[in-house]
């Protein structure tokens, strides 16, 4: 069980298409900090539900208050890997496997940082790709090496740092975590 450092009850769950309007409430109130390190689609109503199409292999979990149903965390789940981090990853001599990798990204709502969401949220997403026979996750895009709040809470969870990388003149690290 994980300590939550919050007196509300959250539910920790799948998103679902009737979520869409509440997820897109969340994306635009995070701050621009956190907005510019979280990019895996466009934070428009149109992009999310494209994103969310069957044929895109994307789950999404979320965090949400059981009374407001206000949404405070939320992560993205791909099946297999990012096709635009493939050549990077593969010259780390990483074998990646279509049907037992996925990549993963995380966000938690600022005000919610530092409450044991995020360590809550991964674990309910880790029960859930063990179930589904996904062997390693990957995270997506990797992670600013100026993201320190976010390296150690992926070394906390278990990740293990494969290779650094320059993007638009930021450096950043790609890690990986190998499930039991």
């Amino acid at each position: 069980m994980s300590e939550v450092n919050t007196n509300k009850t959250m539910i920790v769950r799948q998103l679902e298409s009737t979520d869409f309007d509440n997820l897109l409430f969340y994306l635009e109130k995070l701050s621009f900090a956190t907005r510019s390190r979280f990019a895996p689609h466009a934070f428009y109503l149109p992009t999310i539900k494209l994103f969310y199409a069957t044929e895109n292999r994307n789950t999404g979990f979320i965090i949400d208050d059981s009374y407001s149903k206000e949404i405070v965390a939320y992560a993205i789940i791909k099946l297999g890997y990012v096709p635009k981090d493939k050549l990077r990853l593969e010259a780390y001599q990483l074998q990646l496997q279509p049907t037992t990798d996925c990549t993963f990204a995380p966000s938690v709502a600022d005000a919610w940082q530092g409450k044991g969401l995020g360590k809550l949220l991964f674990d309910f997403i880790k029960n859930d790709l063990r179930c589904t026979g996904i062997k390693r996750v990957i995270l997506w895009g990797g992670v600013q090496a100026s993201n320190e709040k976010a390296i150690n809470y992926y070394s906390k969870q278990g990740f293990r740092t494969i290779g650094k990388f320059v993007n638009k003149g930021i450096d950043n690290f790609d890690m990986i975590l190998e499930l039991e």
